[in-house]
């Protein structure tokens, strides 16, 4: 009986970020998402870097996300660096927010220091979505 190798992560041949982003809980989200003055895409935007997990029965998305998933977030990043780097708060997040979310978090804060960039920064939603979830389930957008 052979054993088949090791599978690869998808991560394995590209970069680990140098930056650690910050923590923001989802109360905190909440908080900035009830704020009058913030606008979703101006003053902070989501970005859920999840990818196969969306098609799982009974996912769900924040209902402010965009979805740049994990997978070809590196090779992408001098268009999402142009896309997203005037938005002061930008919260990544993937299921638990303990792999892609942070990862794909300090890729961008890395990229915004190359750039000595200060009018954005990263951020990780604790717990990610399955914390977001669980404390506002009625402020996610289920997917068929």
């Amino acid at each position: 009986m052979s054993a088949e190798a090791p599978k690869t992560p998808w991560y394995a041949h590209l970069p680990s970020p140098t930056a650690r982003p910050r923590d923001m809980s989802p109360e905190d989200l909440r908080a900035l998402m009830d704020d009058p003055a913030a606008r979703v895409g101006e003053t902070f935007v989501v970005v859920d870097v999840r990818r196969a997990d969306l098609d799982d029965k009974g996912s769900a998305v924040h209902p402010s996300a965009i979805n740049l998933p994990a997978q070809i977030f590196f090779q992408t990043l001098p268009a999402i660096y142009g896309l997203l780097h005037r938005v002061p708060i930008v919260v990544f997040h993937c299921s638990s927010s303990r792999g892609r979310g942070p990862r794909c978090a300090g890729w961008y804060q890395d990229a915004l220091d190359a750039r000595a960039c200060t009018s954005s920064a990263a951020y990780v939603l604790t717990g990610g979505i399955v914390a977001w979830r669980r404390a506002y389930p009625d402020a996610v957008v289920e997917l068929p």
